[in-house]
C-alpha cells in the first residue's frame, strides 16, 4: 500500500485570514466626565455629619461618668428645658460643632 502526499495536513490547504490591527497610534481617545448633583453633593454632606456624630457619640458613651460631667450634663438638660438653645444662629451652632469635635476628637 503506498500512500501519497497531497498538501498539508488535512488536505484542503486552507489558512485562516489574521485580523487587522489598527495601531494604537490611530485609534481616538475620548475623555470621560462624571457630574455629580447638587442633591447628591448634599446627601453625601449629610452622610459625613451623621458619621462624625456617630463616632463622637461612641466616644462620649465610652467614656466613664464623672461627678463633673454628670453636672454638667444636668445643667445642660436644664437649660434646654428653658428654651435657651432654641433660637441659635448657624454661627453660632458651627463654633459649637468645632468646639465639640475639638474636645473629643483632639
Amino acid at each position: 500500500m503506498n500512500i501519497d502526499r497531497i498538501g498539508r495536513v488535512g488536505g484542503s490547504g486552507y489558512e485562516p485570514k489574521k485580523a487587522s490591527t489598527t495601531p494604537k497610534s490611530e485609534t481616538s481617545l475620548g475623555q470621560d466626565s462624571v457630574t455629580i448633583s447638587d442633591a447628591a453633593k448634599q446627601l453625601s454632606m449629610e452622610a459625613k455629619v451623621r458619621q462624625e456624630v456617630t463616632t463622637i457619640a461612641k466616644q462620649i458613651l465610652n467614656e466613664p461618668e464623672t461627678q463633673e460631667k454628670t453636672d454638667k450634663i444636668k445643667a445642660v438638660k436644664e437649660k434646654l428645658k428653658n428654651g435657651e438653645y432654641d433660637e441659635l444662629s448657624p454661627e453660632v451652632l458651627n463654633k459649637i460643632s468645632e468646639r465639640i469635635t475639638e474636645v473629643f476628637l483632639g
